[in-house]
């Protein structure tokens, strides 16, 4: 996109560029001619005026892009550009003409002539400016299309790699060896266990298609993930989720999404009995689901591996949402928040 967007780009210059070449020559044709000052005047002006207008509405364009976007506020930001635009081009016309009528005649224009400029000059801005629109809007749209089916495809990839991780026969041999461990000294804990161990394979195969799930669904899931985790770790790990069943109940998150930031913390950090891990995960402002742990890597863990399911979920994130994940890192701790979102009936 940034590709044909450049070549786009160079193409309006280069017929800005001959557009100002047709003019310079006409000009030149006119002064070999020694034809009167007025027509070159006339010339001028309307060189003046181009140059003005071109230049001035792309800077006005540029300037509304960083602070009134079309996305965010499509009404407002239409007609204040039409406003502006239609304001600017009409004092470069007034302002122009009335100075060149001075240079050359020696007398300021007429109510009436002024007049005629302004409803000729509206005449022809507002068709130029709605065209103008119209194109831009045609192309954000192309681009739009094409992004949300590169977002799609992501989204189906990042699915698919989300619940591979989950069937990693490493986190399988892992706790069948605890489940294992568990049957001899205590056949009880090892049912519950076991149970715990199904609920989570339950939850990857009933929610690995959809997109969205409630916060509560993925909170039962993390639970019983978290369960297996302290039976493996024990003292080495401490898991606090303090989160509201009204939250809970209302916003959604993508699947697998919290459990994953559990899973990278759990990666990338050193646990031990003397300085446990401490992962939390609770809600601020209503908006987000924030999940904190205390920051002590591993002298073998990498940074792009870290970040391989960070972007998992901000992939994800950017085809569902226009809010995206925050990530805040200090000496203390690595901090996460999802944006709750909410499906509109």
């Amino acid at each position: 996109m940034k590709k044909a967007a450049k070549q786009r780009n160079n193409i309006i210059r280069v017929l800005m560029a001959a557009v100002l070449l047709l003019l310079v020559w006409s000009g030149y044709n006119l002064y070999q001619s020694e034809v009167q000052l007025i027509y070159m005047a006339v010339f001028l002006w309307i060189f003046t005026v181009v140059v003005l207008l071109w230049y001035g509405n792309k800077w006005i364009f540029d300037f509304l892009n960083l602070r009134v976007s079309w996305l965010s506020h499509p009404s407002k930001r239409f007609f204040l550009q039409l406003l502006i635009s239609i304001l600017y081009s009409l004092l470069c016309i007034n302002g122009s003409y009335y100075l060149f009528k001075v240079q050359t005649t020696l007398t300021a224009p007429t109510l009436s002539q002024l007049i005629v400029l302004n409803v000729y000059g509206l005449l022809f801005l507002i068709p130029v400016l709605l065209v103008n629109f119209s194109v831009y809007f045609m192309q954000q749209w192309k681009k739009a299309h094409v992004e949300s089916n590169k977002l799609h495809e992501e989204n189906l990839r990042t699915q698919v790699n989300s619940l591979r991780m989950q069937l990693d026969p490493h986190f399988l041999f892992n706790n069948l060896n605890v489940l294992s461990s568990l049957i001899e000294k205590d056949p009880l804990t090892a049912q519950d266990f076991l149970d715990k161990f199904a609920d989570v394979y339950r939850y990857v195969l009933e929610f690995k298609k959809e997109e969205l799930v409630p916060v509560s669904e993925e909170l039962s899931f993390v639970d019983a993930y978290v369960y297996l985790l302290k039976k493996r770790f024990e003292e080495q790990l401490r898991v606090d989720i303090s989160i509201p069943s009204d939250i809970a109940g209302s916003f959604f998150i993508p699947p697998l999404s919290v459990q994953m930031l559990i899973e990278n913390a759990l990666k990338h950090n050193k646990l031990s009995a003397a300085a446990p891990l401490h992962i939390e995960a609770f809600i601020e402002d209503n908006k987000w689901l924030t999940v904190r742990n205390t920051f002590s890597p591993r002298a073998d863990s990498k940074l792009r591996q870290s970040r391989t399911g960070l972007d998992n979920i901000r992939k994800r994130y950017a085809y569902l949402s226009e809010r995206n994940i925050k990530i805040h890192q200090d000496e203390s701790f690595f901090v996460v928040s999802l944006p709750l979102l909410e499906i509109e009936e």
